[in-house]
């Protein structure tokens, strides 16, 4: 059912003009946002975790507007094969990105921490064609079908994609040995098991470790990259390139390095990898609190939310896999 859903969700926005086929992927994200479904349920308290509100009403309200956002990104993966290169380049752009772009451009590869915030889609395909050879992993899916069409979708981006599981931080970590490589990675949920727990906005919350677990074994930094989505109507050139008026900013941090080496102890790195995610979460925490709406985050990632038993065999787990 899900597969061919998003079969018809691809035509549609194939044959249809964009400010129809965004309107009504928006307005479906008004209704789901505003709805009683488990996903916005756990949206509004991941929100309200960020930045409190002070009524019921007010917590809908603004959870329609992430939904929005996050259907917005829907749309836009939709419509991404059917942009011509130029068109990519114009909807999207980096800001802060000096230090970055002078580390890719001495050959050596670096990974980058991501939040579920913004277009990372997109992202992708620009920073392939604009900054360096672009590297990552596909989230792992329930319907396999699914999961090979997401694949194939990035893969058709010019991005090299691995799925979950299967070495894939092996080939990840190989890659950026032989040449260079952006391995920009998602990392504020842990898919794993393997995560670290870290403070965000005053709450315990568990998040992955790739990111920072490349940088600790290759020795390169890790760059925090928040991206947030762009409204540049005003600039009529720029629309003009585009094909449109939305698109989106990659917002980069301080290059965060790695203490300790893989030759450390167990409790050296683990320790090293809680700090280094700690400076992400720290950098980036002013703009999670701006880009609030933009953050598209409809599963538990804060401790309080977990059950007990199952966040005490992660933990067992986390010191296993980190070993």
């Amino acid at each position: 059912m899900i597969v061919r859903l998003f079969r018809v969700a691809d035509r549609f926005v194939k044959v249809t003009p964009e400010p129809i086929a965004r309107g009504v992927f928006r307005g479906i994200g008004r209704v789901l946002g505003f709805s009683h479904i488990r996903g916005a349920r756990q949206l509004r308290a991941n929100l309200q975790r960020i930045v409190p509100l002070g009524s019921v009403w007010a917590e809908h309200v603004r959870s329609a507007r992430a939904m929005r956002s996050y259907l917005d990104y829907y749309y836009e993966v939709f419509a991404l094969p059917y942009l011509r290169p130029e068109q990519i380049d114009a909807r999207f752009r980096a800001v802060d990105a000096t230090k970055l772009i002078a580390h890719l451009e001495t050959g050596r590869s670096c990974s980058a921490a991501l939040l579920h915030l913004g277009n990372w889609d997109l992202a992708g395909a620009w920073a392939n064609r604009n900054l360096a050879p672009v590297h990552s992993i596909a989230e792992k899916l329930p319907v396999a079908e699914l999961a090979r069409m997401f694949l194939d979708f990035r893969r058709s981006l010019g991005m090299t994609i691995y799925p979950t599981g299967g070495g894939a931080m092996r080939g990840l970590l190989s890659d950026m040995a032989a040449g260079t490589a952006f391995v920009p990675l998602l990392c504020d949920r842990d898919l794993s098991a393997s995560g670290v727990e870290v403070n965000i906005c005053g709450h315990q919350a568990r998040i992955a470790v790739g990111a920072a677990l490349l940088a600790q074994r290759s020795g390169q930094p890790m760059f925090p990259v928040t991206i947030v989505n762009e409204d540049f109507r005003a600039d009529r050139s720029r629309v003009a390139q585009a094909g449109g008026h939305y698109g989106g900013c990659a917002i980069i941090g301080e290059p965060i390095y790695p203490g300790v080496g893989p030759q450390a102890s167990e409790q050296e790195r683990e320790a090293d990898l809680i700090r280094m995610n700690q400076e992400w979460m720290d950098q980036i925490t002013p703009l999670l609190i701006a880009y609030v709406t933009d953050w598209h985050m409809l599963q538990k990632v804060f401790v309080d939310d977990l059950d007990p038993q199952r966040l005490a065999r992660a933990r067992m787990t986390s010191r296993k896999e980190l070993a």
